[in-house]
């Protein structure tokens, strides 16, 4: 039996946690089909009403997804850095994070990078640094590209997931900083030459110098950019 029955009075959060807790051990893994409503509502010992409400919750935290159809029923999702960036951006704009905040926080993941790429990257990690300095040469929101190109030369799995959760962030403060601060794209692009040219020589103490005056700038315009309200409505938060 994969799972087992469960106190009535609490229900829904009990199926809700085995399940998860399946997925999350290995049990289940991406893709995998689960038991049936109807499987489920016999070994769980419960309705199929609240095998149904459980497994909403569990698509609304984005663990399964309910697939329609003839092959449809419950599977266990994917990774969706898409539905995480949207889910931290809510969290983000409610809790009222500002640019200058934002920016601090790239400190610690970004010059971590910088290190681990100058150790780390391969020569196709390499050719795409160079291709994301050609793009952001035609576009001063594309300079994100470097930026993400340079995180995945640091081949490290949970700091490439924390930067694409934000990555929809950091372009609307892009946007928005660009537009008001336009010697921000020329200063941008020499400091991602130079970072190149770091993490090409295997240079870790340069590349997390560079990219830590780098960043000290982002957040030194994100502060002036706070100054007056960002949001159309009105809020100072990103």
């Amino acid at each position: 039996m994969a799972f087992v029955p469960i106190r009535p009075t609490r229900a829904s959060t009990d199926v809700i946690a085995q399940i998860r807790a399946a997925i999350l051990s290995g049990r289940y893994r991406s893709g995998d089909r689960l038991p049936t409503e109807r499987e489920m509502a016999r070994q769980f010992g419960v309705s199929r009403v609240t095998i149904r409400d459980a497994l909403r919750a569990l698509e609304a935290s984005g663990l399964i997804e309910v697939r329609v159809g003839g092959h449809g029923g419950p599977f266990v999702a994917g990774p969706d850095a898409a539905a995480l960036s949207e889910s931290l951006g809510n969290h983000f704009h409610l809790s009222g994070t500002t640019f200058r905040e934002l920016a601090e926080a790239r400190l610690a993941l970004e010059t971590t990078a910088a290190r681990l790429a100058t150790e780390r990257a391969t020569p196709e990690d390499l050719a795409a640094l160079r291709e994301a300095l050609a793009e952001a040469a035609d576009s001063a929101s594309r300079s994100l590209d470097f930026h993400e190109s340079l995180v995945q030369s640091a081949h490290n799995k949970a700091l490439l997931v924390m930067w694409a959760a934000t990555r929809v962030l950091l372009k609307e403060a892009f946007d928005t900083l660009h537009a008001r601060q336009p010697d921000m794209v020329e200063v941008a692009r020499r400091v991602h030459r130079e970072l190149y040219e770091a993490i090409e020589k295997r240079d870790p103490e340069r590349a997390v110098r560079l990219m830590r005056e780098h960043l000290y700038d982002f957040a030194a315009r994100a502060e002036k950019a706070a100054e007056q309200p960002y949001s159309k409505r009105g809020r100072r938060a990103i």
